[in-house]
């Protein structure tokens, strides 16, 4: 059976290029009527979208997106507007604001400022390797194969995946599976998939998804894709035979990717830290046939930096990390603490709002250390700036 699908596939390189000049001919001599519409882009976490009221102007600005999909809108607070169409979007906005505090609303949105994020093309296809990806091209995963030279010979074109980030912030991922195989025999292309900035197209071979051989590693690994998997392999041994990690590896953020019969993947959480560094063996987590482990670098294990200045120990770049809740009083203790010259009572944080102005606020972070009343502390978000002033001596 296996040679037959192998045989079938071979020749999926040269079918490919053969059925995108198919399309581009039905395109050219079928009237527009007959022709697939283009398809419609949704909104995606870190776009920026402007968003005017007619009746209300000092609304009109430019929201940010959040990771979880959300805009924080006056008078209506947080709206989650991923995947929506910039008309879906104006028409929730206006049935929002009619329910409570419009008789007549009229709405527009458009996407001011498109996310970034290349998409990287895994296994086997002929081309491996990152694709350049705006938020406002239309890009299939069909289209994607055929710009990488097609499936190689053996790949399981039954089981393409797209590895996706969920919305949160969080490093949980989703998974697609797409039958690409059979869209390419059939040309019913109703199942193709339009891809995002960030996404991972994954191309298993043949004996990856019947034999569950393998296991792969992504990310900050000296050598990272598919290796061979063995009984009893833990971390330590899978990341030895991955080649180790590189330099920009955050080792206490790696993440073991493991199938579920849900068909979606369940992250494992490992402190590479803890287990070569100090012998952890809590850590040693086993490592399964068709696993995926993750290795990210430290940018892409941060929700982003914040930026100290003035009389602290330790100035410049702090990353926040995706995990945790970091407030302004524990992020300078981590940061080594206050100089001698500092003014703790005026410490002065600034950050950008949602319509890009610059909010400041003044916080006595002495008094939150000195009474240890942290209810009292500012949580920090990306982009912020601490501002740290020079005590006046004699007042």
């Amino acid at each position: 059976m296996h040679s037959a699908k192998q045989h079938r596939l071979a020749g999926y390189s040269t079918f490919l290029v053969l059925t995108a000049v198919l399309i581009g001919f039905l395109g050219a001599i079928l009237p527009a009527s007959a022709q697939t519409p283009t398809p419609v882009r949704g909104v995606i976490a870190g776009d920026r979208v402007r968003i005017s009221v007619k009746e209300q102007p000092d609304m009109n600005r430019v929201y940010a997106v959040a990771g979880d999909g959300t805009i924080d809108f006056p008078l209506v607070g947080r709206i989650r507007v991923v995947d929506l169409t910039t008309e879906e979007a104006a028409d929730l906005i206006e049935s929002l604001l009619k329910q409570s505090y419009f008789k007549e609303a009229n709405v527009t949105v458009e996407v001011a400022e498109f996310v970034e994020g290349g998409i990287l093309v895994l296994g086997a296809v002929n081309s491996p390797g990152a694709h350049d990806f705006r938020g406002d091209q239309i890009l299939t995963l069909m289209e994607l194969i055929a710009m990488h030279g097609g499936l190689a010979r053996g790949a399981a074109g039954t089981e393409v995946r797209i590895i996706r980030w969920k919305p949160g912030g969080s490093m949980e991922r989703q998974i697609i599976t797409v039958d690409v195989q059979s869209m390419m025999e059939t040309l019913d292309f109703s199942n193709d998939q339009f891809l995002r900035p960030r996404d991972i197209v994954m191309v298993p071979s043949l004996g990856d998804v019947e034999g569950l051989t393998e296991y792969l590693v992504l990310g900050e690994a000296g050598n990272p894709g598919f290796h061979p998997y063995s009984k009893d392999l833990d971390m330590i041994r899978a990341i030895s035979r991955a080649g180790g990690v590189s330099r920009y590896a955050k080792m206490d953020s790696v993440r073991i990717l493991r199938p579920n019969e849900a068909g979606d993947y369940t992250a494992i959480p490992v402190d590479l830290s803890r287990l070569f560094g100090a012998a952890d063996m809590t850590m040693n987590v086993p490592v399964l046939a068709g696993d995926i482990i993750f290795v990210p670098s430290i940018e892409q294990a941060s929700r982003g930096q914040v930026y100290f200045l003035g009389e602290v120990k330790k100035p410049g770049p702090m990353s926040l990390p995706l995990d945790q809740r970091i407030t302004l009083a524990k992020a300078i203790l981590n940061s080594g603490g206050f100089t001698d010259f500092a003014n703790t009572g005026k410490v002065k944080l600034i950050r950008e709002g949602p319509d890009g102005s610059k909010q400041s606020l003044a916080v006595n972070v002495g008094r939150i250390l000195k009474t240890g009343e942290f209810e009292n502390d500012v949580p920090l978000e990306a982009g912020d700036v601490i501002i740290v002033p020079e005590r006046i001596i004699g007042f």
